[in-house]
């Protein structure tokens, strides 16, 4: 099948159109985060690439956590989890084969992908909120004990989580 013919389907479902940018990748934008698509005709593939979003920058937990689920790639369904290094923003992406696929096989392997980075973007906000949660509530502690003139314990330390290294 045609590239064209996956995109004409792909569009036809969301009611938008699915147009090439200016790096030749296509692209359309679900609940304002763009999706691209880079159609790889030597081995007859489709990368499909969308943020999930910052994790934060307290410790090393969420980056333990995010490395963690690539592993055999069993918590991401196949999908791999990346950082852009540059700008501290998390992706999904998933290559998957359209030799044998229609339209509407297209249409549902971009759905699904679409789904399972809803599914990690939710994740990422909810680890990211437990741990800011926890370093704010660990931060109002240490400033009452500074301004009652308290020294400071061993248990409003704010320290880092420790870090391990993971062997793959």
């Amino acid at each position: 099948m045609e590239m064209q013919s996956y995109i004409d389907a792909l569009s036809t479902v969301l009611g938008q159109e699915v147009q090439k940018n200016e790096h030749g990748l296509h692209a359309f934008i679900l609940d304002n985060v763009p999706v691209m698509l880079h159609f790889r005709p030597a081995d007859s593939t489709c990368l499909l690439h969308m943020e999930i979003g910052y994790p934060t920058g307290f410790g090393n937990s969420i980056m333990s956590r995010l490395l963690s689920a690539n592993f055999l790639l069993a918590e991401t369904h196949g999908a791999a989890i990346s950082l852009d290094e540059r700008t501290g923003l998390a992706f999904l992406e998933y290559v998957f084969s359209v030799a044998t696929l229609d339209g509407p096989g297209f249409v549902a392997q971009v759905e699904g992908f679409v789904a399972l980075a809803d599914i990690w973007t939710k994740r990422l906000q909810k680890w990211n909120q437990e741990i800011e949660s926890e370093v704010d509530a660990r931060l109002g502690t240490l400033f009452e004990e500074l301004e009652r003139g308290d020294e400071p314990t061993e248990n409003t330390h704010i320290e880092s989580s420790p870090n391990t290294m993971l062997r793959v």
